[in-house]
């Protein structure tokens, strides 16, 4: 039975999925730490790893090239695995797309899963360190999105801009009308980006002139398909899945 390991390298945080076939035995998060050697991150995975079959193949979506090469020795030093690197020359998704080279793995691997585990057409926002908006055909062509800044990130960088403003805990106000200075900033970043979100929701819909499942991943896409109507899924391992699926599909065209 051949054993997966799925790695989601993102800006701010690393997913790790381990697959047995379609089954998801676990998952892990670890910091993206630029600084990290080949070693540390192969011990690492050893230490994390430990109490699970041995991973027989490993695919990675990265949106950070600069801990490519250090992965990649990791699983060949402590794993004796060649890794392979999600490519859009891989040919698992259509792309109706410009620059088709330029579109981030992550966002491939969304598209997929969303069209081979809830059908298309489908619009995906993984609410990362960027919230990336994933419009799928009904016949699962990647068509585009939209890619807007997080929630949290913006926050903070008015914080360092604004000499009266500082960093709150962000969550739902009661009101849109502040009296605290605390309930103003979550008045305007909460509130203000679950009508970003639904707003531009609300466009994918009107310019493709379908109804969408809208599906929800990410760090905080719990919260916002909490609060936002028009997202029917939320599921945390879509990329994974996503990454599992494009591996057997690459692998069926070998």
């Amino acid at each position: 039975m051949s054993r997966l390991l799925a790695l989601d390298v993102g800006n701010t945080m690393t997913k790790l999925g381990l697959f047995s076939r379609k089954k998801l035995l676990t998952d892990f998060q670890l910091a993206s730490n630029r600084e990290r050697t080949a070693d540390e991150f192969g011990l690492l995975l050893k230490t994390l790893l430990a109490d699970w079959p041995k991973p027989q193949y490993v695919i990675i979506s990265s949106v950070v090239p600069h801990l490519n090469a250090a992965l990649t020795r990791a699983f060949q030093r402590h794993f004796s695995i060649e890794p392979e690197f999600l490519s859009y020359r891989w040919g698992v998704i259509p792309l109706d797309v410009e620059e088709p080279s330029k579109v981030g793995t992550d966002r491939l691997a969304d598209a997929i899963a969303a069209f081979h585990l809830y059908g298309g057409p489908a619009l995906t926002i993984n609410f990362g360190t960027a919230t990336t908006f994933n419009l799928v055909s009904e016949n699962g062509r990647f068509l585009g999105g939209a890619i807007a800044p997080q929630m949290e990130l913006a926050a903070a960088a008015l914080a360092q801009r604004a000499a009266q403003l500082y960093e709150v805990e962000l969550h739902c106000p009661r009101s849109v009308i502040g009296k605290t200075t605390d309930d103003n900033i979550r008045a305007g970043f909460v509130l203000g980006f679950i009508d970003l979100v639904s707003g531009l929701i609300q466009r994918f819909r009107a310019e493709y002139g379908r109804d969408l499942k809208v599906i929800a991943t990410g760090g905080r896409g719990e919260f916002f398909a909490k609060h936002i109507r028009e997202i029917s899924v939320y599921d945390p391992h879509l990329t994974l899945q996503g990454l599992r699926l494009a591996w057997e599909l690459h692998h069926r065209k070998l």
